[in-house]
């Protein structure tokens, strides 16, 4: 966490030796480092025609760490994923790992984008906890999608209860739901910051598909405002946020102050 509390203005990093990247901000960005979507804090230099531009969670990636969720298992950094190269996918969101990546050969392979291995292991809105776990649950549905056997119950999701019921929500699924907003403000190189904005509407689809009494729900405002704050850092820190990594630690209700 500390690496992420005072960012340089300027590094120098491997991937592009020759010239120092700039902390700046502002347009959505596609990551040469791990070549995932990009909003918020990114070192970039510009090269004219294009630029290059690495998540800070990238650009100051450590050479090992260890996540919660897997015990004393050492990652380590890579710039390229292990071959075959095309078969490797992130074990927190399921997508294709292209480039710089966390790698640990034990267990068959695990693999995670730095910025997914950059999400909070519990986040904290108004005393509810948001719990990460590797896999969804087997007995319930996500909230954002329904699905209960799919492919994406194999990966991360966060847990919470509502009105006594555990509620999973992919990170897939909410990477999916805010990639079409970074898709539309990337092509017109235009300020994102709606991107990790989730509304008040996406959170009432995502409870629909929640099993349950619908006439419970009648009175859930509160529980969409929580939720839909919850989905927005976890959005943003999966695009290489880490201002939301903070907030999600120490912003109001967050688990420093609750």
């Amino acid at each position: 966490m500390k690496q992420f509390e005072d960012l340089p203005a300027k590094i120098t990093h491997p991937a592009d030796p020759a010239h120092e990247l700039n902390l700046t901000d502002g347009v959505p960005f596609v990551c040469d480092g791990c070549k995932e979507p990009g909003c918020g804090p990114r070192y970039t230099h510009d090269y004219g025609s294009h630029s290059f531009d690495l998540h800070t969670c990238c650009a100051l990636a450590k050479g090992t760490m260890r996540h919660p969720l897997f015990g004393d298992l050492a990652f380590e950094f890579r710039t390229k994923p292990p071959p075959p190269v095309d078969d490797t996918i992130c074990d927190a969101c399921g997508e294709a790992a292209r480039g710089f990546v966390y790698h640990c050969s034990k267990k068959g392979g695990l693999d995670l984008h730095p910025c997914c291995a950059s999400l909070p292991e519990r986040i904290l809105q108004d005393s509810r906890v948001f719990e990460l776990r590797r896999e969804a649950s087997r007995s319930r549905p996500c909230g954002m999608c329904g699905e209960q056997s799919g492919r994406r119950r194999r990966f991360w999701a966060y847990r919470s209860n509502l009105d006594g019921e555990a509620m999973d929500i992919h990170v897939a699924c909410m990477k999916e739901m805010a990639r079409l907003s970074w898709q539309a403000a990337y092509q017109n190189r235009v300020g994102g910051g709606q991107i990790v904005q989730v509304s008040v509407s996406d959170m009432d689809r995502m409870l629909q598909s929640f099993p349950g009494n619908r006439a419970r729900r009648s009175g859930l405002d509160k529980f969409v405002k929580i939720i839909g704050t919850v989905a927005s850092i976890i959005i943003a820190v999966i695009f290489g946020n880490p201002v939301a990594m903070m907030a999600a630690i120490a912003g109001p209700g967050g688990l420093l102050r609750g």
